[in-house]
């Protein structure tokens, strides 16, 4: 039904003023007109300030308050901040704090450690940012072991710390003391930095991330090659590395990784009480993602399985592994470096143990008898003479007897000396006859090259490239009182440093390099100051 339709109905009502004078005295009454608004009541302004920020505040005012001594309070909160300590646990943190600050480290519960992380980090408490870190690392090797739980915080707030300072410091070494942060972004810049930078400093665990073959699955590695491959593995990166580096220009990672790097941005000082307007919320970063990239896993595979199988070789392990496609010329590289290491070991010199106290005696008793031989007046019978083999002169026999012991002294004052770590002599003199080499015809990186050698190394090339004319290198190293093996080993290590490459195959000069070596004669011009000294 329609309510419209509905009759409408209407009432009177009677307006009237009633008849009695009390209701009229109402009619009388006026009402005031409003002549102004009410006044608002004004609250006081408070500035509302962020748990973070608040920290902060405190912690700066509090940065160079000190603690005497008290009794240990145990604390333990998840965000820990001096408001969550009562008057006793702040008695003790200060005290704490204080005996951190003077390299004391007492046991405490670890948020008191947190509260004075969260400190440094925000720049309370050390006046230069290397101080900060350094106080940070102090806090991390004294409560690290006690409390496990603190390494994976550290290491990515101490690496957050050296990143927004520029600190420069390798990054490596805290990531590995935390099983989280070894597959993390930050892991992937510092594996990008090792191999444009150090590459033989990396260990066989951080290669075979980037590889498709686990060595350690290997019986070669299992039995027994396990040491060989820890040594020889990241010295054959840095090898090829420095190889592409001298002969195309680019190394490892600009040869096989054509990407530029995965921009991201990462949160600073994650799970900690930080406030963002110290630093920023976050830190651009460009990480190389070496591990996603299949040409250069496949190559650093290629080098680890070539390596493998020269190792296996050299010590006489049954069989090889297939599918190695290595350019000849890297294969050959890495041949002769393997060999040259394993040679080297084998000629090295056994340590030998010097008593001290009987070298001290040795020592004593031929001051004695150098002291009884060169009294001038000495009555004693009469002298028998001898004759001088070499001047066919007659000399007293005692004067000979005298030469003798003088020269026994002499030797065994020599002996002393090279075992207390003196050499007796840098390296003999050449005369009038030294070896030179001419590099006025070779370019700079020879030329650097010829640099590096000592007197040593030039006459032990020379031997070498003048076998026929009755020059022995055994001789060489005789006369330097060194072994030929080494003197081989520092030339191909100074080759490797400068031109990038082994010059010295075995015992002889590499075909390739036979024509650089034509300068390299003897000399009248005597003693060479401008090469080193020291083999």
């Amino acid at each position: 039904m329609n309510s419209n339709q509905k009759p409408l109905d209407f009432a009177e009502i009677d307006l009237s003023a009633p008849a009695d004078e009390e209701n009229s005295s109402f009619r009388e009454l006026k009402i005031p007109e409003r002549s102004a608004q009410p006044e608002e009541e004004k609250l006081p302004f408070v500035q509302a300030l962020s748990k973070e920020k608040r920290f902060v505040e405190q912690a700066k005012a509090l940065a160079e308050r000190t603690g005497e001594q008290t009794a240990f309070v145990p604390f333990m909160s998840y965000w820990p901040t001096y408001e969550h300590m009562n008057e006793s646990q702040r008695s003790w943190y200060f005290y704490w704090r204080t005996e951190v600050r003077n390299g004391r480290f007492p046991y405490t519960d670890l948020s008191y450690v947190f509260v004075c992380l969260y400190e440094l980090i925000h720049g309370v408490g050390w006046e230069s940012p290397r101080q900060g870190y350094e106080q940070m690392m102090n806090l991390w090797n004294a409560y690290g072991n006690r409390y496990p739980k603190l390494n994976d915080y550290m290491a990515e707030w101490v690496s957050d710390f050296v990143l927004v300072h520029r600190l420069g410091v390798p990054l490596i070494g805290l990531i590995e003391r935390s099983g989280a942060a070894r597959s993390g972004e930050l892991f992937d810049l510092e594996l990008g930095r090792m191999l444009a930078e150090d590459a033989a400093s990396m260990t066989l665990e951080q290669i075979l991330t980037l590889s498709d073959y686990d060595v350690r699955r290997s019986k070669f590695y299992a039995d027994g090659g396990r040491e060989r491959m820890e040594e020889y593995a990241p010295q054959v990166i840095a090898l090829v590395h420095s190889f592409l580096q001298k002969t195309t220009g680019k190394g490892l990672v600009d040869t096989f990784y054509k990407g530029t790097g995965k921009k991201i941005e990462r949160y600073l000082f994650r799970s900690s009480i930080y406030d963002a307007e110290t630093y920023g919320r976050t830190l651009s970063l460009r990480v190389p993602e070496l591990r996603k990239c299949p040409p250069f896993r496949y190559y650093v595979t290629q080098l680890l399985r070539c390596t493998e199988n020269k190792l296996r070789e050299l010590t006489g392990f049954k069989g090889r592994l297939r599918g190695v496609t290595l350019k000849s010329e890297t294969e050959a590289l890495i041949q002769r470096f393997l060999d040259r290491e394993f040679a080297a070991k084998k000629s090295a010199v056994p340590s030998i143990s010097i008593d001290p106290q009987k070298l001290a005696m040795l020592q004593k008793d031929s001051e004695d008898v150098r002291s009884m031989l060169t009294i001038e007046d000495w009555e004693g019978p009469a002298y028998e003479y001898g004759r001088n083999e070499e001047e066919g002169a007659l000399v007293p026999q005692a004067e000979h007897g005298k030469h003798e012991y003088s020269a026994y002294a002499e030797d065994l004052e020599e002996y002393g000396q090279r075992n207390s770590g003196e050499r007796v002599s840098e390296e003999p003199a050449c005369g009038e006859r030294c070896v030179a080499w001419d590099t006025s015809a070779l370019d700079e990186e020879w030329s650097s090259f010829a640099e590096q050698l000592g007197q040593a190394h030039l006459e032990a090339l020379l031997a070498i490239k003048s076998r026929s004319l009755g020059s022995g290198l055994d001789q060489v190293a005789e006369k330097y009182g060194t072994m030929p093996a080494l003197l081989l080993d520092e030339i191909n290590a100074a080759a490797m440093e400068t031109i990038g490459d082994l010059v010295i195959e075995g015992e002889a000069i590499a075909d390739d390099y036979i024509d650089y070596f034509e300068g390299l004669r003897k000399t009248n011009s005597g003693n060479n100051s401008d090469r080193k000294n020291d083999p």
